[in-house]
């Protein structure tokens, strides 16, 4: 089944990358920063499809997600590097939709990890 979604294109991998990045206000406290940087994110996160087409503009949300990562709590932080392995995948002209495929499956567990953390720490409900 997923073999079959991947092969239509960055699209399906992007559906999967929003649902895990949709950004909202956060609340302050011990992890504002990452909440604070999941926020100043939000406007990446709306072109993520356009994006992922475009190796230019996935070089730049690779860096993005970086800085993301770079303030993540532990618990997250190993989540946020396999997103940004991911998206790196799409800084090429012809991403290898097949290794992708491969880690999809890696991907879909950190992105449910990452959409819990951030409801549950900075107040984001990613699933909507």
């Amino acid at each position: 089944m997923r073999t079959t979604a991947l092969r239509t294109g960055p699209s399906v991998a992007l559906a999967l990358l929003l649902t895990a990045t949709s950004v909202a206000a956060c609340s302050s406290g011990s992890t504002g920063s990452y909440c604070d940087a999941l926020t100043a994110a939000e406007a990446d996160w709306k072109d993520a499809g356009a994006t992922l087409k475009d190796p230019a503009a996935a070089s730049r949300f690779v860096a993005t997600i970086t800085r993301i990562e770079a303030s993540a709590p532990e618990e997250v932080k190993a989540d946020w590097a396999s997103l940004q392995v991911l998206v790196t995948k799409f800084t090429v002209a012809k991403p290898d939709l097949t290794a992708l495929t491969k880690q999809m499956q890696g991907f879909e567990s950190s992105a449910k990890r990452i959409e819990t953390h951030a409801k549950e720490t900075c107040g984001i409900d990613l699933g909507s």
